[in-house]
């Protein structure tokens, strides 16, 4: 009955859709191609390693902070917290161990980084070369 159907349990609308999940990926592979050229421009070899810093977002402390502990698990510098420009979401952020600069091992990482934030709902927003590990 229709009527009734506000009595009936809300499903959670997710964070991070599926198209978005996508569309994003699409973006960070660009991004790191795009990356790697100013590396190299920069005399930044592919068996040079560097560290990366990361920034997620979410909609929920609950999230940011399982989010926090599945990061934590790689070895990584990791934190959330409110986002300053938004209050209504969480920002997980933090750096990466050294990793080569290559090509395959980037794409590898974003894919990873991707996959993780959509498992846990939230959106890999962007990363950068961690500026004093050049």
């Amino acid at each position: 009955m229709e009527i009734l159907s506000f009595l009936k349990p809300k499903k959670k609308k997710r964070f991070v859709s599926e198209n978005d999940f996508t569309a994003n990926k699409e973006k960070q592979f660009r991004l790191s191609i795009e990356s790697l050229v100013k590396l190299r421009d920069a005399s930044v070899e592919e068996e040079d390693e560097l560290k990366i810093d990361y920034f997620f977002y979410t909609d929920t402390l609950e999230k940011s902070q399982k989010m926090e502990e599945e990061i934590q698990k790689l070895g990584y510098i990791v934190n959330h917290g409110t986002a300053s420009h938004d209050k209504s979401l969480f920002v997980i952020s933090g750096r990466t161990t050294e990793m080569k600069m290559m090509h395959e091992t980037l794409k590898e990482w974003i894919g990873e980084m991707c996959e993780m934030g959509y498992k846990y709902d939230c959106s890999f927003d962007s990363w950068k070369i961690a500026e004093e590990s050049k």
